[in-house]
Parts: C-alpha cells; structure tokens; sequence
C-alpha cells in the first residue's frame, strides 16, 4: 500500500497528525501542499513530497497519476474540493476530506454521477466532524425504522486549532439551514437549544445550521426532517446571535496567529468528545449515544479506517457517507464507548 495515499494539506495540524497515524500503521503517505514547507516534514517524517498547487487542473491531475486515493485536509474546503475531486475523476483516485458544512457536502455530491461513471468512491467528512455522528444517525433510524425526525448532537473537549477556529468564527453569526419535509429551509444559529446526556455527562447545545449532518444523514437515513446541535463555550454562543462580534474580529484579524498551532499530545490524550442521535416517530424515539477520543485524535482514527477500507476494497462508487461503512467502522478504533 506504500505511496498509494496522497495527503493534500499534508503541513498543516490535522495533515500532520494524520501522516503521523499511517506511518504507525506501517503506511508512507505521500505528502502534498501548496508551499515549500512539505519539504522540511517529508524530511521529519521520512516520507516522500510533491509541491502543487489548485490553479492549475493539468498540474493537479499530473501530481496524482498512480495515487489510489487522495485526503485532502487543506482548507477552506469550499476553495479545494472541486480541484481536486474534478483531478480524481481523471485519473481513477478515490478522494476523501474532513469538511464539516452542509454546502460543502452538497457540493461534491454535485459529482455523485460523475464519480459513479469513474468508479471512485467520494466521501466528504470523513473526520469526527460527520463519521461518528453520521453512523449513530443511521443506528438510530435501524431501531426505529419509521421515524419522521432525527435529532443530531455533539460535544467536544479539549483544545482547537488555528484552522478550525477560523473557520468557526469567520461565519458564526450567518444563517444555515434545517432539514424539514425533506427540503434545506433557513434557520439560524442558536435558535433554540437542548440539554443531553452521554457517560453520565449532562451537556446543553444550541442548533446548529451549518453541519454537514443535515445533508448527509437525510441520504443515510431517509429521514425528512432532521436537526443538528453543537455544545459551544458561551461567548461562542453569544457571537452566534450576533453579539460580541468584535471579540470575533480581534481573534480572527489579530490574535489568531499567536495561538497554538492545536493541541499538544497530552491534550490529545485528555480530550474526549461526546455524540447522540434522537430518531422519533409519533410515539417513541430511539437513542444512540457514544463518548468517543478528543476531536482530533478521532479524526486522524476516522482517516485511518476510512482509508483502510477504500485502499483494501472494493467500495462503491459515488458520492457515500461515512454510514455506507456501518458501526463496525467505530468498533475499529480504541477509545470508543457506546452509551
């Protein structure tokens, strides 16, 4: 399986957690950026190194010949997804990222026909940010197979990177949707909110309308109205109601750069993270809760598994969900506690 995956934003925190997780498997990714900077990792991680960037199509498709599959971790995914899924389609590579909003999700589905002619395999959110949640969702809606709504949740603890702070803040006042009648229709961030518990744990989170899970569990599930929470700190909060946007703007324009790239490793150990799917019909629901590793760690398990699969085959073509590789795909990774 040597050098067959390629990871695309390969200096970045995420890229270079995951790159560190393959070569404890026993795998040597081939790592991919947009600057010079690979060169000092591929020196670091003994691995080997190509520098493009997404500007040119020919240059990009050039760069993946004989790559069996392509994870690209270079945000915001809005600007690299479509380069590089567009490159896949041309040369046969299976492509896989960690996007975690609902539009990105809709936009590479807009390949799902294409993909299926290829016969490569695209699976946006192949991180934390929709693995664990898409698959709770699916086992949910197996318990209770006429549900009509399906409620989505999660939590993090622990510390966050550059990137996903940026990402978080730079829009954390717009509007995003709710899945009803099978339709994304507007709502608003902390519209409403909502106390859980998993491990013992009691968590309030408040809606949450930018999360991939509105598109990807109604594919998974069937399920036609659908809403998604995230438990965030309460300045967050207040910022998602459009207050305190000047402490936003000083993080993202000032402060950011000063901050820890992410997590230290003894933080990656302290971390957990927690999920749960409410799927209800008239008269009952059905709950799947579990209390997962920090979020980060989990996503770099999530790549692994992922990956795994889709390089030891064969895989469906198309646009999939996590779900497509059922609870098994959890049951893989150490530190998993279902609730």
């Amino acid at each position: 399986m040597d050098n067959r995956i390629l990871i695309y934003g390969a200096t970045g925190y995420m890229g270079k957690l995951f790159a560190k997780e393959l070569l404890k498997q026993g795998l040597q990714p081939i790592l991919a950026a947009r600057s010079t900077k690979v060169q000092a990792l591929d020196q670091q991680l003994n691995c080997p190194s190509v520098i493009f960037n997404l500007d040119n199509p020919a240059d990009i498709v050039s760069n993946l010949q004989g790559i069996t599959l392509v994870v690209n971790l270079a945000g915001p995914f809005a600007k690299t997804q479509g380069p590089l899924i567009q490159a896949c389609l041309q040369t046969g590579c299976h492509y896989i990222d960690i996007a975690g909003e609902v539009d990105e999700m809709v936009s590479a589905f807009a390949f799902d026909d294409a993909a299926k002619q290829a016969g490569i395999m695209l699976m946006p959110g192949a991180g934390f940010g929709v693995v664990p949640t898409d698959i709770v969702a699916s086992l949910a809606k197996q318990q209770l197979p006429d549900a009509s709504t399906l409620k989505i949740l999660y939590a993090t603890e622990g510390e966050v990177s550059r990137g996903t702070l940026k990402t978080v803040l730079s829009g954390i006042n717009q509007p995003g949707v709710r899945r009803a009648g099978g339709e994304l229709v507007t709502a608003y961030p902390a519209e409403s909110k909502m106390t859980f518990e998993v491990a013992g744990r009691s968590l309030t989170a408040v809606y949450n309308p930018w999360r991939a899970d509105l598109f990807t569990a109604g594919l998974s599930t069937g399920i036609d109205n659908i809403q998604t929470y995230s438990v965030f700190p309460g300045f967050v909060v207040q910022m998602m109601k459009g207050k305190r946007l000047w402490l936003r703007d000083l993080l993202v324009n000032r402060l950011l750069n000063f901050l820890p790239e992410g997590p230290t490793e003894k933080q990656l150990a302290q971390g957990n993270t927690y999920v749960m799917a409410i799927a209800s019909n008239s008269f009952t629901d059905a709950r799947i809760a579990l209390k997962g590793p920090e979020a980060y760690l989990f996503t770099a398990l999530c790549l692994r598994e992922v990956s795994n699969r889709i390089l030891s085959g064969p895989v469906e073509a198309g646009f999939q969900t996590p779900a497509y590789f059922g609870k098994v795909l959890l049951d893989h990774m150490d530190g998993i506690q279902w609730d």
